[in-house]
């Protein structure tokens, strides 16, 4: 974490400091809740829709905060401890971000996409780590204040800082990339997911491939080539030849060349870019294609082959993403973090890989698909029936054209589905649990696990 003195945080604000300070005073990492305080954090107050962080300053300092950030605009101006004044305090914990990643010698991958980013910074890191000192996003901090505080977060002696990046609608992944600026960027796939927002797949393309125009010069931008909007955005585009390009996908350079084989708890394939059988120790072909980026940065930065192979085959992943847990007789695959259509289609393949005598289907609502939401909802549905799941509930009010759709059960509560699947996880079925995380899926997951341990 930023381990610096207070005169050289004023250094990179290039700001004066008010008030009185030891200039040898250590400020040692950074928050802004000002209930998590610990000694010596420089305490920075955000203006949120409810709570306005400047409110908490004395408490801040009381619990050690030896330093905070001030919004120019917010007066009376503190005096309980130093301060550097500012036009906007989010912005600065941006640029505080941005001054102390330049001061490091590290290499950043950044990684988008409408899914797999989390999986593919799980396997990045994982790879990376075995050779490298790496460190990672941590949990959901990918948006404008999350990202620049897992900047903050960094040791002085990273190499590598894997960086995960959401967004909701266009100019949000080049303000993230205007703090972090990539040495390597990835998109691992163009999907539904906002299209409330941006209208289409291509203007999501065309967000996305912000992280293209935020790399570094000479740096590697590597995307899936499955999604042909990115090509097209990238079409027009003005080329840039201080830009390397690669790409992988079903059709790429970079592609899987076997069948895929399922285990318990992990995939077997062959790739055309590793000479030696990949072992996944994560479930789903759509995991096989998140991995094949993470080869390839790996192989550009020149770790070993030895390296790739121990760092996924001993991969650790977040949870609730296609993480397979044994309850009873059962298995329940739990990938309820988020849901869309093209992330709900690739659960349902997963879960048909499953060996068991009934397959089942647990889906909720996928929120923000726009004006064709009850028509995507439905072809869930249909794609569940003609891929042979045995049984599908739903619940929430967009879900009953999944049901409808199937010929499936539809339920009012999350309790009534778990009262269904108590009895069933006597016999041998798989059941994948899956929607948005507005929906809150995990919590049927939590009442049916009871404790069991995972896979």
């Amino acid at each position: 974490m930023i381990n610096k003195t207070i005169s050289q945080i004023g250094q990179f604000m290039e700001q004066e400091i008010v008030g009185n300070y030891d200039k040898h005073t250590m400020v040692q990492g950074v928050e802004i809740d000002s209930r998590k305080i610990r000694k010596g954090n420089l305490y920075i107050p955000l203006i949120g829709q409810r709570v306005d962080g400047h409110s908490f300053v004395e408490q801040a300092a009381k619990d050690g905060a030896v330093l905070s950030f001030w919004q120019k605009d917010h007066t009376p101006y503190p005096t309980c401890l130093p301060i550097i004044l500012v036009d906007d305090t989010q912005k600065a914990l941006a640029r505080l971000a941005h001054a102390y990643l330049m001061s490091l010698d590290v290499k950043v991958i950044a990684i988008t996409g409408s899914n797999g980013k989390t999986s593919c910074k799980d396997m990045m890191y994982s790879i990376f780590s075995q050779e490298k000192k790496t460190q990672k996003t941590i949990g959901n901090r990918n948006n404008e204040i999350g990202m620049p505080l897992t900047i903050l977060d960094l040791d002085e002696d990273v190499e590598y800082a894997i960086l995960e990046m959401g967004m909701e609608n266009k100019g949000e992944i080049a303000e993230l990339c205007a703090i972090a600026s990539p040495d390597i960027a990835v998109i691992t796939t163009i999907g539904s997911a906002h299209m409330e927002n941006l209208g289409s797949k291509k203007q999501i393309a065309d967000a996305k491939c912000e992280i293209y125009d935020g790399l570094k010069p000479n740096g590697l931008f590597i995307y899936n080539k499955d999604c042909p909007e990115i090509d097209e955005v990238l079409s027009e585009r003005k080329p840039d030849p201080h830009k390397k390009i690669e790409s992988f996908g079903k059709e790429a350079q970079a592609r899987i060349l076997s069948d895929i084989a399922y285990e318990s708890d992990s995939i077997r394939f062959m790739t055309s870019i590793m000479k030696d059988e990949i072992v996944l120790h994560a479930l789903g072909d759509h995991q096989a294609m998140n991995a094949l980026p993470c080869i390839m940065a790996a192989k550009s930065e020149g770790l070993s082959d030895q390296a790739v192979l121990k760092g996924l085959s001993c991969l650790q992943m977040t949870k609730m993403r296609t993480q397979l847990l044994n309850v009873k007789k059962a298995k329940i695959l739990d990938d309820s973090y988020k849901s869309n259509p093209e992330s709900a289609k690739a659960a349902i393949d997963t879960l048909m890989e499953l060996p068991g005598e009934k397959h089942i289907a647990v889906l909720a609502d996928m929120l923000d698909l726009g004006e064709q939401e009850q028509q995507l909802h439905a072809e869930i549905g249909k794609y569940a029936k003609e891929k042979g799941v045995d049984l599908l509930f739903a619940y929430g009010p967009l879900s009953k054209h999944t049901a409808d759709a199937f010929g499936g059960n539809w339920f009012a509560t999350k309790e009534e589905i778990e009262d269904r699947l108590q009895p069933l996880l006597d016999e041998d079925v798989v059941i994948c649990i899956k929607g948005s995380r507005a929906m809150g899926m995990d919590t049927i997951v939590a009442q049916l696990n009871g404790g069991s341990k995972n896979v």
